[in-house]
This record gives structure tokens, C-alpha cells and sequence, in this order.
């Protein structure tokens, strides 16, 4: 259970991260990141075009894989090019690699292949306990501006149930009642 909630801290706080606008990111450099998540192991990309408000700058995380329980070291950049809403809600495709093709997990106990709504509630509750050390706003609507988190290392307790470990692709399609805000993909890997 422990393991869940922080997993969601993370996934939702690269996800508010994860609003920035890259200056000059050239078509080639997209198809580059794009080529990288076929790859095995750690790796991110923006999905969405290089028009949307949401943008991730950057992201580590390591060990690759992630060992649990352990050490997990991040570190996240990001900027917001306009104030974004209050009604943010996401759409995850989550996948697992299983014998080299990627498996679409359905959405169970809200983890796996979901639709989540109201992110900025959501936002509210963790950032406080976790994230305002790092001066990110904590309630919506977000105004523009750069965040990051300077490298931080977490220990993660408990252990995964075999189903969670190997190889997953998840993507996060964010969007208002509105607009289209912006896409993330990210590679990752849990031993």
C-alpha cells in the first residue's frame, strides 16, 4: 500500500513537472527519443507535438532497474509555458513487456491503464507532505514558470508482487475540458 501511494507521488509529480516548452527541440531530436524507448531500461520522451503547453525538460531516475525495496535516486526539470487549469485530468496507457511484445494492463485498483480526473485534488494532497521543500505550488491552477527537483534520493520499503516486475511502457495524455496540455512516455524497468 505504501509502495502504491508513493508510486502515485511520483507518477503525479512527473506528470505537474512534466509543462514546459522546449526552445528549438528539432523534429530530429523527437525521433531520436522516440528511437530510445524502444530500448530497454530508463528512458522518456514527449509524445505530444512540441506545441503542446507540457513539455518534460528532463528526468532521471536510477538504478536501472529499480530495485525494490531500495534506493531510488530522481531528479525532474521542467518549466510551465501558461497557467495551467484546474480541471486536469489524465489518460495512462500502461504496457509490460512479455515476450518482446507490450501487453496493455487494464486499469485494476487505479493502477494499470487508467483515467484519472481531477489531478489538481489529487496534487493538493501529496505536494504538501512531499514536494513543497522544493517550492512547487501545491494547488491549481499552476502558474507558468521552471520547477525541478535537485536529485533526491528516496528509500522505497515493502516488496512487488512478480506481476509488477520486468519491463513497462506508460504513457500520460494530459488534458483540460478545453485544450489538449500535453503527452509523456516513459520506459522503465522494476526488479
Amino acid at each position: 500500500m505504501a509502495f502504491r501511494i508513493y508510486l502515485h507521488c511520483i507518477y503525479i509529480t512527473i506528470l505537474f513537472l512534466s509543462i514546459s516548452n522546449i526552445n528549438g527541440f528539432e523534429e530530429v531530436a523527437r525521433s531520436n527519443l522516440l528511437k530510445k524507448l524502444k530500448n530497454v531500461g530508463f528512458s522518456w520522451a514527449n509524445c505530444g507535438p512540441n506545441t503542446d503547453p507540457i513539455q518534460l525538460k528532463s528526468l532521471s531516475i536510477a538504478p536501472d532497474p529499480i530495485v525494490i525495496p531500495g534506493n531510488v535516486t530522481f531528479s525532474i526539470g521542467v518549466g510551465v509555458t501558461s497557467t495551467l487549469p484546474t480541471d486536469i485530468s489524465i489518460s495512462v496507457n500502461m504496457e509490460k513487456k512479455v515476450a518482446g511484445l507490450y501487453i496493455k494492463i487494464p486499469c485494476i485498483d487505479n493502477i494499470g491503464s487508467c483515467n484519472y480526473g481531477n489531478l489538481c485534488e489529487a496534487w493538493a494532497e501529496v505536494c504538501p507532505k512531499y514536494f513543497s521543500k522544493f517550492g512547487l505550488p501545491c494547488n491549481c491552477p499552476i502558474p507558468a514558470g521552471a520547477y525541478s527537483i535537485p536529485t533526491t534520493v528516496e528509500y522505497i520499503k515493502g516488496s512487488l508482487p512478480p506481476e509488477i516486475l520486468g519491463d513497462f511502457r506508460i504513457s500520460g495524455d494530459l488534458r483540460s475540458s478545453s485544450d489538449h496540455l500535453g503527452c509523456i512516455q516513459i520506459m522503465v524497468s522494476l526488479k
